[in-house]
């Protein structure tokens, strides 16, 4: 006894070959996901949260001259607005890039300690005095990092990539 089966072999062919395509070119599927991305960082900078979604007031509380002038304004890591609105993402496959090319943005995101490069002390203005300082430690406030809801949003996306390359419609 025997069965046979058949089946229309050149649509399999052709889900396979979309199917294929998202890995071959995955510029459009990392494009997409770097846009969503981007909005989930700048939503942390609006939130004041990490990835994690702990408030970057609760890490290590500011110089308390600084943190009086931060009352007033808008808060935390967002005083001029240029790092969250630096944010970008860079396609350079097969790799998505999301981060900011602002010479201070791995200070904030890392932490570490700002030494003088020239001269024997820093110096700026802070609560209406001219400090002349060694070294300022700047605490780390991460602010790039894949959260929960940056991982369900990379699935889905994925989802329909995949639903569209088997459904026929392109897959990207």
């Amino acid at each position: 006894m025997s069965v046979a089966v058949s089946m229309e072999w050149d649509g399999l062919h052709g889900t396979l070959e979309r199917i294929a395509a998202i890995g071959l070119k995955p510029e459009k599927l990392l494009a997409a996901i770097g846009v969503g991305l981007e909005g989930s960082v700048q939503q942390r900078f609006d939130d004041g949260r990490d990835p994690d979604g702990v408030s970057w007031a609760s890490y290590a509380p500011l110089n308390p001259l600084y943190a009086a002038v931060e009352k007033k304004g808008p808060g935390i890591l967002v005083e001029s607005g240029m790092l969250r609105a630096s944010i970008e993402s860079i396609v350079a496959s097969p790799e998505l890039l999301v981060g900011s090319r602002l010479p201070y943005a791995g200070i904030h995101q890392h932490g570490g300690v700002i030494q003088p490069k020239n001269g024997r002390h820093l110096s700026f203005m802070m609560g209406g005095h001219l400090w002349h300082v060694d070294s300022v430690l700047i605490e780390a406030r991460p602010y790039l990092g894949l959260s929960d809801e940056d991982v369900l949003m990379i699935m889905e996306e994925l989802e329909a990539v995949f639903a569209r390359a088997l459904g026929g419609d392109g897959g990207v």
